[in-house]
């Protein structure tokens, strides 16, 4: 009687000490996904700022949209678009009055509609930084970029629009994606 007593109380513990083992061991086999972003200072510039020092990089960042007016979603040159610029999770965020528009040069963006255009001039320190586009569509489009110090670099984000299915069509449809171009050559978005 006193065997079995002491194995049922044995197992118990057993069970336990097992389940606290795999645990430890889960933990310890863990990997950290990505490093925490450090915090920058980040300098908002005027569009025609200095070139800057060797020890800094300036990023222009320039995008555009165009928006068609719905009865359901009324819009004017008045009615504002939100572009949210996201540098190493730092966000600016700029909300861009519209210029009524019928022609363009651009193929997809012909027709009436309004056109807004976002331009940013950003100053921080040379190096690796995770840079996104959110616009108000919902879409969000992001690049990694290294940057040196001493130069201007142009980050060009530019629309893709077309149906849900993944057709390509005109602005009045959806805006699905952007291409992003930095210094005139297409980089891979992540």
């Amino acid at each position: 009687m006193m065997s079995y007593l002491s194995k049922a109380g044995l197992r118990p513990i057993m069970l336990s000490l097992a389940f606290f083992s795999a645990g430890l061991i889960g933990c310890h086999r863990q990997v950290p996904l990505e490093k925490a972003l450090v915090p920058m200072e980040v300098k908002v510039l005027t569009r025609d700022a200095p070139v800057p020092g060797q020890y800094e990089a300036d990023l222009i960042i320039t995008s555009h949209v165009k928006r068609a007016s719905f009865l359901l979603n009324p819009r004017t040159a008045d009615t504002p678009y939100t572009f949210v610029i996201s540098v190493n999770g730092q966000e600016f965020k700029d909300a861009v009055k519209g210029v009524e528009e019928v022609e363009s040069d651009i193929k997809s963006e012909r027709g009436k509609g309004v056109h807004y255009l976002f331009e940013k001039r950003l100053r921080f320190k040379p190096g690796a930084y995770k840079i996104s586009l959110k616009p108000e569509d919902g879409t969000v489009a992001t690049v990694k970029a290294e940057l040196s110090g001493g130069k201007a670099y142009a980050l060009k984000f530019e629309p893709l629009y077309g149906r849900k299915v993944g057709l390509t069509g005109g602005f009045g449809e959806r805006l699905l994606d952007f291409r992003a171009y930095l210094d005139g050559k297409e980089i891979i978005k992540e």
